[in-house]
């Protein structure tokens, strides 16, 4: 009798103990399975934040791409077209002048024909260069309005500071070393409007107005800055006002 019970005590203690390792057996498995799985999940996670931090890159690429002129590397018509339209419902928004400045490359077409594409392409992308020099807020925008013609969105700007800066840029352009063969001098004219925009106002009224100066500049012998309204011009170097 009590031999069985010996035997029967001993058989539990070693079904028990073999459960045991069993159970532990398979924890240690589960552990192991849920270490890979994780370990898994981790490598897939980071390939992922990879593929999307590359889509991210390639997206921010092909939008560069889209606004970006391809020759002189400013913005583009596109690009102008919508930043003015921000900007005319900001300046609107917080009753702020908005200025507008197109500046045209003189004589473009004598380039071209004279010596070729190639030095009217180096043109623009010399011009492009010197007006950009001179830009020294972020937010203001140059961008390539069409063939030789530019414009310059600057917030935040009144008339007088619009002229100012169109000078300084023709001046600089003006006394710009040029380094082609063969050589050629380059001048721009610009047109400047400037104003704190109405409820109706949008990008036609202000290209309307500055194309208007533009078109005097060039009527009363290119190389020079006009305004819309055409009575006032400025000093460069004062700011005082003066009548032409």
């Amino acid at each position: 009798m009590n031999e069985l019970l010996f035997l029967f005590i001993a058989g539990s203690i070693t079904g028990a103990c073999l459960v045991g390792a069993f159970a532990l057996s398979k924890v240690r498995r589960l552990k192991h399975a849920a270490a890979e799985l994780e370990n898994q999940l981790r490598s897939h996670s980071f390939e992922l934040q990879i593929t999307l931090d590359e889509l991210a890159e390639k997206n921010q690429l092909l939008q560069q791409q889209t606004q970006t002129d391809t020759l002189s590397g400013i913005y583009n018509r596109a690009y102008f077209d919508r930043r003015m339209r921000s900007e005319l419902k900001r300046s609107r928004r917080e009753q702020r002048s908005l200025a507008l400045v197109l500046l045209d490359i003189d004589h473009f077409k004598r380039i071209n024909d004279n010596l070729g594409h190639l030095a009217g392409d180096h043109a623009i992308k010399f011009v492009a260069n010197v007006i950009q020099q001179q830009l020294k807020r972020p937010a203001d925008k140059l961008c390539r309005y069409g063939g030789e013609e530019f414009a310059l969105i600057l917030p935040n700007t009144t008339l007088q500071g619009a002229w100012q800066l169109a000078e300084q840029i023709r001046h600089s352009l003006e006394n710009a070393e040029q380094k082609t063969e063969p050589a050629f001098h380059l001048t721009l004219s610009a047109g400047c409007y400037a104003a704190v925009p109405g409820a109706q106002s949008d990008n036609d009224e202000y290209i309307r107005f500055a194309d208007s100066a533009l078109y005097r500049a060039k009527a009363a012998g290119r190389n020079q800055v006009h305004s819309y309204p055409a009575a006032a011009a400025f000093s460069a170097t004062s700011g005082e006002v003066n009548e032409h």
